[in-house]
């Protein structure tokens, strides 16, 4: 499974999704490879500190492309290896984006639910996947994750309508947001929610549960090709 993470919006908190979705992957007992596609690099310097701190899963490989052929031919070749697939896009619409969409198996669309958020991951998932799905005449799933969700932004009113944008998209939306928690900032500068010093057992919970629903969408798709 290629499970590519995009949004040409930045800020939305991709990153720290790649690190906690790759460790838990990989501490499920799953080889992993991670490619960051990002020019800041910043995967690259958490795989450098968490190598250093002795505190890097040995199942987890990880390597920086920012080159779209390659991007997509390793994304290709790791997958045929065996391997679950994580590739982390700069939040830009540019040629990694579309490497990226067109090696995937699944998308996973995080944002906030803020009107800037919101569009740029409607026009992922309406405008470029589908240009995607024509070209290579294949479906491609797609899923929403709310991502940095607090109570008072989730009960606030006037973030109802981008809300209801979202649940009548068509795309598939995760079944639970993904909290705002200090163990999400603690794995930014080295380690996986497996390995910091205090386990967030709460937070490795959201990490498995959105797992599973990335591998459910794969398998769904793959059963949609042999009807």
């Amino acid at each position: 499974m290629i499970v590519t993470i995009a949004n040409p919006k930045g800020g939305t908190g991709k990153t720290t999704l790649v690190r906690a979705l790759s460790g838990t992957a990989a501490y499920a007992g799953n080889q992993v490879f991670l490619i960051d596609a990002d020019s800041r690099a910043n995967t690259m310097r958490w795989v450098t500190m968490s190598r250093q701190m002795n505190v890097w899963p040995d199942r987890l490989e990880a390597e920086s492309c920012l080159d779209p052929d390659r991007i997509y031919k390793l994304a290709l070749d790791r997958q045929k290896d065996g391997k679950i697939v994580f590739i982390d896009i700069e939040g830009t619409t540019n040629e990694n984006l579309f490497a990226g969409l067109y090696s995937a198996d699944v998308v996973l669309i995080p944002l906030q639910t803020t009107q800037d958020d919101v569009v740029a991951g409607m026009q992922l998932a309406l405008n470029h996947i589908p240009v995607v799905e024509e070209d290579q005449k294949r479906k491609l799933p797609a899923m929403i994750v709310i991502n940095q969700h607090d109570l008072v932004t989730g009960r606030a009113k006037a973030h109802e309508p981008l809300r209801e944008i979202l649940r009548e998209s068509g795309v598939a939306l995760a079944s639970q947001p993904i909290a705002r928690r200090a163990s999400y900032q603690s794995i930014g500068a080295a380690g996986t929610l497996q390995t910091v010093a205090k386990s967030d057992p709460k937070a490795i919970a959201e990490m498995e549960t959105l797992l599973g629903e990335l591998l459910d969408l794969y398998r769904s798709s793959l059963e949609g090709v042999h009807v």
